[in-house]
């Protein structure tokens, strides 16, 4: 269900129904409010998936030799991610605060924040820059991308890269 569900909000984005998760699972939407009691509860488990693939993305980055490298390399993954995936725009852009989200939310910002501190211990990054910055600064530049309805990653690609350069440590 929830494969079926990431691809109908892959496709419509959120507002999709629930009889459409149901059509393209080949169940009853019965069968889907069994296991998920709200939609918010389905959105959630579809975006957790992917927040997890974020998580592990920035463990990868953590055994690169190069930290600072690495952070552009999660900053531009993050953004192909989101440039192209409305589901998990969206759930990160609400206020819904289901604790599976929350958790997710919190476990990919403390992964970022590890590849964050290995840059700025090799000097690369500012060192006074902090994971909730760069989800401000990302989490603006996805709402007006968003809004503007924009999908093209390279122009996702290239905000990242212009928050990553505003990191970087003076004199790198």
């Amino acid at each position: 269900m929830v494969s079926a569900a990431a691809a109908v909000f892959g496709d419509g984005g959120l507002d999709a129904s629930i009889d459409e998760v149901a059509a393209r699972a080949g169940v009853g939407k019965a069968t889907i409010y069994r296991s998920f009691p709200t939609k918010e509860h389905l959105v959630a488990a579809v975006a957790c998936e992917r927040l997890q693939g974020i998580a592990r993305l920035a463990e990868q980055a953590l055994r690169a030799p190069d930290a600072w490298a690495a952070f552009g390399e999660l900053l531009g993954a993050m953004a192909q991610t989101q440039a192209t995936d409305r589901i998990l725009g969206g759930a990160l852009a609400s206020a819904c605060e289901l604790p599976e989200l929350s958790a997710a939310r919190q476990s990919v910002l403390a992964a970022i924040e590890r590849v964050m501190h290995r840059a700025q211990e090799q000097g690369a990054m500012r060192p006074d820059a902090t994971v909730q910055e760069v989800r401000v600064m990302f989490a603006g530049v996805a709402h007006v991308l968003n809004q503007a309805d924009e999908h093209d990653a390279a122009v996702w690609r290239r905000y990242a890269g212009l928050i990553a350069d505003g990191l970087r440590s003076v004199g790198q």
